[in-house]
């Protein structure tokens, strides 16, 4: 569908993606959030993966005083459970992402008047994330470890923005047919119960549909198949309490849903390549 004919806040932030991508030379350094030990009053930490970018003027994170001044051009990432503390010393307009499994939400801030601002914009678009997004977010956030490798960090987040970009430019329906609220409204509930012992036929019996129901709006609807998603979900989980936690893999694999711990560094060793002992050492 053409530019022209989306709604104004999505052409808004359609705009503001175009003027990154189409002109990469004017995109900077890549900074990287950390977790600190205590989070300070109005620090932001959720489990998503966050993006900053400096659209004008200068932005900070106050939690790192390297990151006071971020300028014009700069990003800075911010791994999910890491965190942030937004410093407006200056007037700044800043990009802010938030990359959620099934949808991708944008905010634009703007602090020329002075003050701590506000959202002036502020969109939700529905988007499941690819192999191609989620391997992006994966990277970054392992190459938070080596922030120097900023020739390769740089053109990796370029590619991203490139990708969302053309989300963005993806109208999604006013209203959500049944089948699609239904299969959005699962995917949300497996986000919240992912621990529990969920098969195809008691994730079913609960949303009061056939097995076969549930098979059909994931390879109508998703990207994925019910049990791939849910290993997705599970494994998406395991990465965040690996980087956080000092637990046993046990008690990591019974937090994701794996009663029996070798079955799941089986499968986490299957889909990252890492045991998750490995994984977590990149972290230490």
């Amino acid at each position: 569908m053409p530019v022209a004919q989306l709604p104004a806040d999505q052409r808004f932030f359609v705009d503001l993606l175009s003027g990154l991508v189409l002109n990469p030379q004017q995109l900077g350094r890549v900074w990287f959030a950390s977790t600190p030990r205590t989070l300070p009053a109005g620090s932001l930490c959720l489990d998503l993966p966050r993006l900053e970018v400096v659209l004008r003027g200068e932005y900070g994170n106050k939690l790192d005083e390297a990151q006071h001044t971020i300028a014009q051009g700069e990003m800075l990432f911010i791994p999910a459970r890491a965190a942030n503390l937004p410093l407006f010393t200056r007037p700044a307009m800043v990009l802010s992402m938030v990359f959620a499994p099934a949808w991708t939400g944008m905010a634009f801030y703007d602090s020329r008047n002075g003050s701590t601002p506000a959202p002036m914009r502020k969109i939700e678009i529905p988007h499941q994330q690819r192999g191609e997004g989620e391997a992006m977010l994966t990277a970054l956030t392992l190459l938070s470890r080596s922030p120097q490798d900023q020739a390769i960090i740089q053109p990796l987040t370029l590619s991203l923005l490139h990708l969302y970009r053309k989300s963005v430019m993806t109208t999604a329906e006013a209203t959500l047919s049944r089948p699609q609220f239904l299969y959005q409204s699962i995917c949300n509930w497996l986000q919240e119960n992912y621990a529990q012992p969920l098969t195809r036929e008691n994730v079913a019996a609960f949303f009061n549909i056939t097995p076969n129901h549930l098979s059909r709006l994931f390879s109508q609807h998703g990207t994925m198949s019910f049990v791939d998603y849910l290993r997705w979900v599970r494994m998406t989980r395991a990465r965040m309490i690996l980087q956080k936690y000092q637990l046993s893999i046990g008690d990591v694999a019974l937090r994701c849903g794996y009663p029996d711990g070798d079955y799941f560094s089986r499968l986490f060793r299957r889909q990252f390549g890492l045991t998750p002992g490995e994984y977590r050492s990149r972290f230490q």
